[in-house]
């Protein structure tokens, strides 16, 4: 298999989003050959790399780490990093986590916590990088608004009182009772930006920003790499 390669024609687009001005970087046409990656997916791996859920985090589906040959070219988007989102002073980029990640879990089966959007980290240095080997059908990702606290990124200085809050809104909006994925407004959040899945478009923001996929269950939830929604997951430290 050929080499991954990233674009020299990539095109970009950043939007600085809401009250806390979070800024959202999007790239289409990010790699020269989208289906060596979603060939890379549907292959047969060993035992120790197969598709699994993560004890570790969250995500309602399975992942399997991307290739090193893939995260070696998200280190090559430093100056992306730095240009995009003030980090002039940066050096490096240290992927400290990158999957093929499929959306697969019911919404019957979800938990309370992925009902909700989330942020990953409370750290000012870290970007989640969500890179679609999917159609727009699947769902994209948006970016959120708390109603209740304002708050739209979770600092070190605000994730007290947001745990707090969000955690008395939870149990008496009783989610249990009526899980679903969100993707929209609710009660309980605002959604204020919304990028839709495309083929080999990635999205970059700060990770300590309130987030959500926009999952599509009636589509099935396939765990076939072709089918399903696949992406390529990252977290990217800047630093």
């Amino acid at each position: 298999m050929s080499t991954i390669e990233l674009n020299s024609e990539m095109q970009t687009t950043l939007t600085i989003v809401g009250n806390d001005h979070i800024p959202v970087l999007v790239i289409d046409n990010l790699v020269l050959k989208p289906e060596q990656l979603v060939d890379l997916a549907c292959s047969t791996q060993s035992a120790e790399n197969e598709y699994q859920q993560q004890n570790s985090d969250y995500y309602p589906g399975v992942r399997r780490k991307a290739p090193l040959s893939y995260i070696d070219k998200i280190t090559q988007l430093l100056p992306l990093f730095t240009a995009s989102f003030g980090l002039t002073k940066a050096k490096q980029a240290d992927v400290i986590m990158s999957a093929f990640s499929i959306s697969t879990t019911v919404p019957e089966q979800l938990r309370p916590i992925q009902m909700l959007p989330h942020f990953d980290t409370p750290a000012e240095n870290q970007f989640a990088m969500v890179h679609y080997l999917c159609d727009a059908e699947h769902g994209g990702t948006s970016i959120y608004r708390h109603k209740a606290s304002g708050f739209e990124r979770i600092s070190p200085e605000r994730l007290s009182l947001y745990r707090v809050q969000l955690k008395q809104q939870a149990i008496a909006a009783r989610l249990h009772e009526n899980p679903k994925y969100i993707d929209g407004d609710t009660a309980l959040f605002s959604q204020i930006h919304s990028v839709a899945a495309r083929m080999n478009r990635a999205i970059i923001y700060p990770s300590n920003a309130l987030h959500s996929g926009n999952i599509q269950p009636e589509l099935g939830l396939l765990s076939d790499p072709r089918q399903g929604r696949l992406t390529i997951s990252s977290f990217v430290l800047v630093s």
